[in-house]
Order: structure tokens, then C-alpha cells, then sequence
């Protein structure tokens, strides 16, 4: 699916006409950021609030030129957000395998490996980010050590037909789109939408071999952060997103509503123009892979990847008797990628040969229900959760065609399994103790248990490995004192746990050097978080949060340990991460505001510096807004997190830089704008690092994109 270039220009033009002679009522946008209902699961004002919770509204993301949801959280106070075409997220040092992400209450983890692709999550049907840094299991359970993001979609509130279309064109062919359509009649509610984003020509990484080749030329002098020899690079690549879904609602009266929401998400990636770098004796480039006298592999190409899921969300809110019920699966029913065969060698760019498949799909089910009854002095919540996961039939199979996922294949080599499940009780006393000190005092008891893990090779016997299970119970006490209604200090202490991940529990492959061991004995990571912070406003034109906290973690869960038998992740000790955050929001006038925040931030794991953790985190932005006027500029600085040994400036590297964003708004009337922006205003040229998926890449230099908006 693509649009040309006149294509394009062509509905800009009719936009722009619709629009100008529009008369219907503008598109409400929800401005209420000084509330939040994540950190305590009830509406409060953030300044209460004893935490650093930070809001990104559907306001914030139209004025910046947002491509996905990463980047709609990339200027919030401790996250660190890649600039990769994939995107991700890691908040105070932990990424999205230690932070629970929540789209309308459903948890987007995988059951496979935790992870978040943030390009399935449609940016344009955000109504609100809420960002809760710190441990959140009391409330939240597992996957909320590093904090709780929570994004709420879109629904209509008012009566009638309701519209908008988004569409940009920009640098590497991307083109975003984006259409939705809400209604509201009586009692009854519903909308659909439909997003996609393409793009073509983000430069990706290359490749290396752990040793010199012999046998073969390298025609580069290239070579990565560690020394070693740059063999090929793949190229150009390429994505499509796509979502689409529907929502429907009913209002039994005025307190208690019912909504059920499902969304498809469809994401692919290749590469294309690759170029190798090796040649044989004859003078011949070889294709895709090269194979060295240790073994080692430099493949040319990349993989080819798919990932579907569909995702069901049912919700009911009682506001009248204070009653909140969740129900919700995550279904990824296509996950994995294919690659061409480690020891094809071929004459042929193009090569379209055997290779081989590697699939994990994964499932996951959520139910909550609470209540909160007010009790004089006390706000008392009460509730309880059921997760499971379970990722089933992951296979490993040599196919004849390594570019299709569907073609043909001469049978599985392996499949593997297991599943995990969790029962949970929550309780929260908020206590008025005085006029000014409030209390938050409450735990979480949940029994966990991972179980039916088994694995099969071809011709062989399964093997089915032992379950386990644990009780743990997360506490939490935190304390707020207001000062007066502009001046609050607080003081907090949580107990968190993360279990470990599906995969690093039943992970299992016979295949020499690269054998995996599972280890259904994994316990999972427990983590204290101590907090103090300082929120403060000053003549309603100055907003100023600072805070300082510490985590400490035991039996961290890292990278899988060589045990002689195969490689095993194991609970390898302590780790620690501390710092401190602070951040200044700046109304000049009604025209003009600016904000900046700074984190700093270090960890250990054993003793031994994490070089994962940017140590010095810094935005800083100003936007001017006068109608029919708004530019906005967002800068982005992150240290560098290289080892000691390894070379900046060169693939592998994870240098430190700073970019500069620009976006320009102008609307003709209340329906209908246009943006322009540009990204990496600087040009900067840099390589860093996704940490979540150990990808490396090339940071894309500057970028252009032109919008437009439509709305009735």
C-alpha cells in the first residue's frame, strides 16, 4: 500500500477545500493534564500525587511531529526513547520488559519476551499518555518495576457524527495516514479508525564476523566499536504499520457505562539494496553469508519480519457505586522472522533461496475488578486480577523460500511451549491523616506459577520440563504533605516483582555452541524503590518537580550465563540503579511556554557499571502558539554509553547526541491545519543502539514531513 507523490498532493488540496467550507463544531481535545487516574487507580490532581506522574496529551502529539508512540514519550523527564525506526522506550533505566505498557487497560507485553512494539500502537488514536515512574506492583503487579505507562484511545462523549483524516508525506517515501469516524446517539456510542505507516530507506546496520576471513578479500577498511571487520551492510529498510479497529458503547444511565474495543495491528519489515563487502579467490561477491574458519557468519541481508496480533477490550465503570471492571486479551497470533540459510553462498543480491523460519507467537489474558468505598478520613480500594500467558507452538523450520512467510518448508525442527499465570488481591488505604499529610498505605498479594513448558525436535521425544510457583506480596507506603495548594513534598517506598519471561524460563535448542538449557527455576527479580520529591507552582505560570530515587533489585535476571552444557538464564545477584530528576514547565504568556527537564541517572549490576543506563538525560523545548500559529521546538540530548575498549563513531558505537526538532502549525480555520517539520534540524550523524531488541542502527539525518488535518 503506497501513495505518489501528486496522489498526495491531490487530497491536501481537497482537505484544504473541505475545510474552508465547514461550518460543524470543532474536534474537543482532551487539555486535562493536571489530572490523572493511573498512579492510584482514581482521579486525582497531579499535584497530590506522591510520584512523578507526567501527562502527554492528543494536543501534545499534534504539534510535534510525532511518527509513533515512542516519540509522542520521548520528552517526558527519564525516558531515553531510540530514534530508530522501530522506536523504543526505556524509562529510568528499565525498557519495556520491566515497564507495563496498558492501552485501555489491556496489558501489550508479550508473553514471549515482554517486549512493546511501539509502531502497533496507533499514535493518531491516542486521546492521553499517563507516565508513571517508580515501582507500581502494589497496584499493577508484575512488569511494573520500572513504572506504569498507561494510553487511553479515543472515544466520543458528545452527541453526533464526528470525523478527522490525517495525512503526511515525508523524507525516506514515509506516509502516514490516518482516518477516523465517531458517533454518539443517546445511549450509545461507537467509532472505528484506520492508521498505516509506511516508509523506505532508514539506513540499517551492518554486519561483522568475530574473526578475520581468511579465504576471503574484504574490500573495506570498516570495522565496528569492538575492532571487528565490517562485511556487508543491508541496506535500505523498510516498513509498513497498520491498525485498524472499532469501538461500541452503552450508557445503562448517567454512572455506569459498558465499552468493548478491538484493534488489528499488521507490522512488517525488510531490507532492500544490501551490499557485501567479501569476495572470493576468483574476485566474486558472495551472497548472502559468508562462512569463516571459526564458524562465525557475516550475513548481507537482514531478516524479514511479521507480527500481528488482535487485541479485545471490555470495560465497565460504575462511577456512582465506585466500581471498575477490566476483561482483555492480546492476541499475537504471527510473531517471528525469516532469514536466509548460515551456509548459503550465492552470486546474487537478489538471492531468494532456501533459509529458515522462526516463529513465537504468544497470548495473553487480564481480568481486574475493583471497588473504593470512602470511609470518613479513608478512601479505601479493594480489588483482584487474573493474568495468563502462554506462548505455544514456537517453531523453527527450514523453508525453500527464505522471503515468504507462507511458502513451502520440508517440516518443523522444533517446536516449544509454556505457559504462566498469576491470582492477585490488592488493597489501598488513601488516609487523610490532618489537613495537610496524606497517607497511601496498601499491598499486593499475587501467586504466580509458570508451568507446561515442553519441547520437541524432529524425530525426537518431547521433552516436558518441571513447573514452579511463588507468592509474593508487594507493599507499598508513601506519604504526601501539602504545604499549602501550591507546594506538596513526598516520600515513598514499594516493593516490586517482575517474573521472569516465558522464554528465559522454557528457552531450549540443541545446536552446539549456541544451545540454550531452560531453567523452569527461575525465580523472579524483586526490587525496593525509595523515592523523595518536591512538586511546586509559582504564580500559576511556573511549574517546577524534582526527585530522587534508588532501586535495588535481587536476583536480577541478565544476559544467559555459559555453563559448559549451553547457555542459561540464571539469577545472577544484585543490581542497583539511582539518580535524580528534575524538571521546570514556564509559562511566559498566553503565547509563549517552555519546558526543561534533566535526569541523571547510574547502575550496577554486581558491582559492575551498567552501560545499558544513560547517565545524563536532558530536553528542553519552547512552543509559540497564536492563532493561526504553532511552532514548536523540542531538543534531545543522551550521553554516550560506550564500554571501556570500544570506538565511538562507528557501528556498534552508542554515542552521545543531541537533536533538535522542529514543527510549524498553521490552521486555516477551527477543521482543518497543516504542519511542516523537520527533524534532526542539525543534521546529526550518529549510531546508538535499541536496547530492548539489541538492535543497532544508523541515526537517520535530518528529515522532513508535511501534514495535514482534518476534522468535523
Amino acid at each position: 500500500m503506497s501513495l505518489k507523490s501528486k496522489e498526495i498532493t491531490a487530497l491536501l488540496a481537497v482537505l484544504a477545500l473541505t475545510g474552508a467550507g465547514s461550518v460543524s463544531a470543532e474536534t474537543p481535545v482532551y487539555t486535562l493534564k493536571g489530572i490523572t487516574v493511573t498512579a492510584n487507580r482514581q482521579a486525582e490532581r497531579l499535584q497530590d500525587v506522591p510520584a512523578n506522574v507526567q501527562v502527554v496529551t492528543e494536543k501534545d502529539i499534534q504539534k510535534r511531529n510525532v511518527q509513533n508512540t515512542a516519540q509522542a514519550l520521548a520528552m517526558v523527564t527519564g525516558v531515553s526513547a531510540s530514534q530508530s525506526v522501530e522506536g523504543t522506550v526505556n524509562l529510568r533505566g528499565y525498557d519495556s520488559r520491566n515497564i507495563l505498557v496498558l492501552v485501555d487497560g489491556q496489558p501489550m507485553n508479550t508473553a514471549w519476551n515482554g517486549d512493546v512494539d511501539w509502531n502497533m500502537i496507533p499514535v493518531e488514536n491516542i486521546r492521553k499518555i499517563e507516565v508513571v515512574s517508580g515501582g507500581q506492583s502494589a497496584l499493577y503487579g508484575g512488569r511494573a518495576v520500572g513504572g506504569v505507562i498507561n494510553i487511553m484511545t479515543k472515544t466520543q462523549k458528545q452527541d453526533g457524527l464526528h470525523g478527522s483524516a490525517t495525512v503526511s508525506y515525508g523524507s525516506n517515501a514515509t506516509v502516514n495516514q490516518g482516518y477516523a469516524l465517531n458517533g454518539k446517539k443517546d445511549k450509545v456510542s461507537f467509532g472505528a479508525f484506520y492508521n498505516s505507516h509506511i516508509t523506505n530507506g532508514w539506513k540499517d546496520y551492518y554486519n561483522g564476523a568475530s574473526s578475520e576471513a581468511k579465504k576471503y578479500e574484504i574490500l573495506s577498511d570498516k570495522t565496528d566499536a569492538k575492532g571487528t571487520r565490517i562485511m556487508g551492510d543491508r541496506g535500505r529498510k523498510y516498513v509498513l504499520s497498520e491498525n485498524y479497529g472499532f469501538h461500541v458503547g452503552y450508557d445503562f444511565n448517567e454512572d455506569q457505562r459498558l465499552t468493548y474495543k478491538f484493534v488489528r495491528s499488521n507490522y512488517d519489515w525488510e531490507y532492500k539494496d544490501p551490499s557485501s563487502y567479501v569476495r572470493d579467490k576468483n574476485g566474486r561477491t558472495l551472497w548472502p553469508a559468508v562462512d569463516f574458519d571459526d564458524n562465525s557468519m557475516a550475513s548481507a541481508y537482514g531478516t524479514r519480519g511479521w507480527r500481528s496480533y488482535n487485541m479485545h477490550s471490555l470495560t465497565y465503570n460504575d462511577q456512582k457505586n465506585k466500581i471498575h471492571a477490566h476483561l482483555g486479551m492480546t492476541d499475537y497470533f504471527k510473531d517471528g522472522y525469516t532469514q536466509p540459510g548460515n551456509k548459503a553462498k550465492s552470486l546474487n543480491s537478489d538471492f531468494d533461496g532456501p533459509g529458515k523460519k522462526v516463529s513465537y507467537p504468544s497470548r495473553s489474558w487480564n481480568f481486574d475488578l475493583n471497588k473504593r468505598w470512602i470511609l470518613g478520613a479513608h478512601t479505601v480500594l479493594f480489588g483482584g486480577s487474573y493474568t495468563e500467558d502462554k506462548f505455544s507452538e514456537t517453531m523453527e523450520n527450514k523453508i525453500y523460500n527464505w522471503k515468504s512467510w507462507n511458502g513451502a518448508s520440508d517440516g518443523i525442527d522444533q517446536r516449544l511451549g509454556g505457559k504462566d499465570k498469576s491470582y492477585a488481591l490488592y488493597l489501598q488505604d488513601k488516609w487523610a491523616v490532618s489537613q495537610k499529610l496524606t497517607a497511601y498505605i496498601g499491598g499486593r498479594y499475587d501467586h504466580y506459577k509458570k508451568y507446561d513448558g515442553y519441547s520437541q525436535y524432529r524425530g525426537k521425544d518431547e521433552k516436558d520440563f518441571d513447573s514452579s510457583s511463588y507468592d509474593k506480596f508487594s507493599p507499598k507506603l508513601s506519604l504526601d504533605y501539602a504545604f499549602n495548594e501550591n507546594t506538596n513534598a513526598y516520600v515513598s517506598y514499594g516493593r516490586s516483582f517482575n517474573p521472569p519471561i516465558l522464554y528465559q524460563v522454557y528457552r531450549y535448542s540443541d545446536k552446539g555452541s549456541s544451545s540454550y538449557i531452560p531453567n523452569p527455576g527461575l525465580k523472579p527479580e524483586t526490587t525496593d524503590t525509595w523515592e523523595l520529591g518536591l512538586k511546586k507552582k509559582i504564580a500559576n505560570k511556573t511549574d517546577i518537580h524534582a526527585d530522587v530515587f534508588y532501586a535495588k533489585t535481587k536476583d536480577y535476571i541478565g544476559s544467559a550465563v555459559d555453563t559448559g552444557n549451553g547457555k542459561q538464564y540464571q539469577n545472577q545477584g544484585d543490581a542497583k540503579t539511582h539518580g535524580f530528576e528534575i524538571s521546570l514547565n514556564q509559562h511566559h504568556s498566553d503565547a509563549w511556554s517552555s519546558y526543561i527537564n534533566y535526569t541523571w541517572q547510574t547502575g550496577k549490576v554486581e558491582g559492575e557499571k551498567n552501560y545499558d543506563i544513560p547517565r545524563h538525560l536532558l530536553h528542553l523545548g519552547t512552543t509559540y502558539s497564536k492563532n493561526p500559529w504553532t511552532v514548536n521546538l523540542d531538543g534531545m540530548f543522551i550521553s554516550d554509553r560506550t564500554e571501556a575498549g570500544e570506538e565511538s563513531g562507528c557501528f556498534k558505537a552508542r554515542d552521545a547526541y543531541f537533536l533538535m526538532n522542529l514543527s510549524t502549525n498553521y490552521q486555516f480555520n477551527k477543521n482543518f491545519g497543516i504542519q511542516f517539520a523537520v527533524n534532526n534540524l542539525f543534521d546529526r550523524e550518529y549510531y546508538d543502539e535499541d536496547i530492548s531488541n539489541n538492535h543497532y542502527y544508523i541515526g537517520d539525518g535530518r528529515t522532513y514531513t508535511l501534514t495535514a488535518r482534518y476534522s468535523f
